[in-house]
C-alpha cells in the first residue's frame, strides 16, 4: 500500500501541459526520490486512483511505461512492483553507467561545451544538494527528495550538456534502479556529506580542463557508490 502523504509533496510535481500517465510517471518517480516507494514495493491502481483522483486507465499506461523504462516489474501473481535488484544487478548496471557518462564528459570537453556559468551552476546545485540537512522544519522525505533531486539534476546537467540524448534516457533510467536498489544509503549525514565532496572534486577537475582528472574524480564518485552497495 502507498502512505497516505502524497499532499505533503504534491508541490513536488509539475501538472502543467503533462498528460495524465505523465502525471503518474512523475508522482511514482517522486515517491521514489523521497524513498517513500522501497524496492519491492507493489503499486495497486485503485490506490493510485484514489490518491490522484483520476481514473485507473492514465495509471495502467503510467505502469507500463515504467515497467518499459526497467523502474518497476510485473507479474501476474503480485502485480506492479517496485524493481528488486541483488548485487550482481547492481554491478550490471554500473558497468553499463561508467562507460556512458565517460563517453559524455568526453564529448563535452572535446566539444569545450563547458563554460564557467555552468561550473556555478553545479556548484548550486552541490550546494543545495545537502543545505536542506541543516534545516530542522522539515521532514526527512523531503529532505530525501531534496538531496535525491538535486543529485539527480547535476548528473543530468553533464548529460544534456553533451546533446547525447540516447544516453541520456538511458541513464535516467539506470538512475533511478540504483536509486531504489541504494535508499538506504542516503539516510545519514555523513554518506551526504560524501557525495557532496565527490561532486565538488568533479567540478574543481573540470574547472582544471582536464579530461583525465575529470574522469578519475567521476570514477572514484561511481567506486564509493558499488563500495557502500557492497557494505549495505
Amino acid at each position: 500500500m502507498i502512505s497516505n502523504s502524497y499532499d505533503k509533496i504534491s508541490h513536488m510535481i509539475t501538472y502543467s501541459k503533462a498528460n495524465l500517465s505523465e502525471i503518474v510517471v512523475s508522482y511514482i518517480k517522486n515517491k521514489i526520490l523521497t524513498g517513500e516507494l522501497k524496492s519491492g514495493d507493489r503499486l495497486v491502481e485503485t490506490d493510485v486512483s484514489e490518491e490522484l483522483q483520476i481514473s485507473r486507465a492514465p495509471i495502467r499506461e503510467a505502469l507500463r511505461e515504467l515497467n518499459m523504462r526497467g523502474i518497476l516489474t510485473f507479474s501476474p501473481k503480485k502485480g506492479s512492483q517496485i524493481l528488486e535488484m541483488d548485487y550482481e544487478d547492481i554491478a550490471e548496471v554500473f558497468s553499463i553507467r561508467i562507460p556512458l557518462e565517460m563517453q559524455i564528459l568526453t564529448i563535452i570537453f572535446e566539444k569545450s561545451l563547458l563554460q564557467e556559468q555552468d561550473l556555478d551552476y553545479l556548484e548550486t546545485l552541490n550546494n543545495d544538494m545537502i543545505k536542506s540537512d541543516r534545516d530542522n522544519v522539515i521532514d526527512d522525505k523531503e529532505k530525501n527528495f531534496i538531496f535525491n533531486s538535486n543529485d539527480l539534476a547535476f548528473h543530468e546537467f553533464f548529460w544534456k550538456k553533451s546533446k547525447s540524448f540516447r544516453r541520456a534516457e538511458i541513464l535516467e533510467n539506470q538512475y533511478f534502479q540504483l536509486l531504489i536498489a541504494m535508499n538506504k544509503d542516503i539516510s545519514t549525514l555523513g554518506i551526504k556529506k560524501e557525495k557532496f565532496d565527490e561532486h565538488k572534486l568533479i567540478i574543481d577537475a573540470c574547472r582544471s580542463g582536464s579530461l583525465d582528472k575529470t574522469l578519475h574524480a567521476f570514477q572514484n564518485h561511481m567506486d564509493s557508490y558499488l563500495k557502500a552497495v557492497k557494505d549495505l
